[in-house]
């Protein structure tokens, strides 16, 4: 069998287009990461979102904007600054388990649970800060969460589950 220079130079031209491709899908899995970072649509899922419930089966649902809490047979209420004397804001992020362990001074008791409970440096959290008082809620993890209740320099805190 012999090979001829058209069939050579056949050969060359398909190995370089090969190349060729092979070059750009490299250079499209480098910029991948990056074009995700540009699109605010694909943000990671917020763990905290969902509905959960105390031991009481009071329930409390997490939503991107939104907090709606039903209490035992109750209804449903999306909490508003109307709720909470014209002062209501929700933040979503991950705070330190070092400040919350320092917040309640004059509460040994709820400063030795937290440290029980907060093993780790930071957590996943929504904080909702509601007139002079709030509460943060900090996800343990993918099926527990606790509050911790704040008002007037008064802590409490209770056990939430994922439903």
């Amino acid at each position: 069998m012999t090979i001829d220079d058209s069939d050579l130079h056949s050969a060359l031209m398909k190995l370089q287009k090969i190349k060729a491709q092979a070059r750009l899908v490299a250079i499209l899995s480098g910029l991948l990461p990056a074009a995700c970072a540009w699109f605010p649509g694909m943000q990671p899922a917020n763990p905290l979102i969902g509905t959960w419930s105390t031991p009481d089966h009071n329930q409390v649902t997490f939503q991107p904007d939104a907090v709606v809490v039903t209490p035992d047979k109750g209804q449903p209420a999306t909490m508003s600054q109307a709720d909470c004397n014209g002062v209501y804001k929700l933040v979503y992020g991950r705070m330190g388990t070092v400040p919350l362990e320092q917040a309640f001074a004059t509460q040994a008791d709820l400063q030795g649970k937290l440290r029980q409970l907060l093993l780790q440096p930071d957590y996943p959290v929504a904080d909702v800060t509601c007139d002079r008082g709030g509460t943060t809620y900090l996800l343990l993890d993918d099926r527990q969460m606790i509050a911790i209740y704040r008002d007037a320099g008064v802590g409490g805190i209770e056990h939430l589950s994922r439903l």
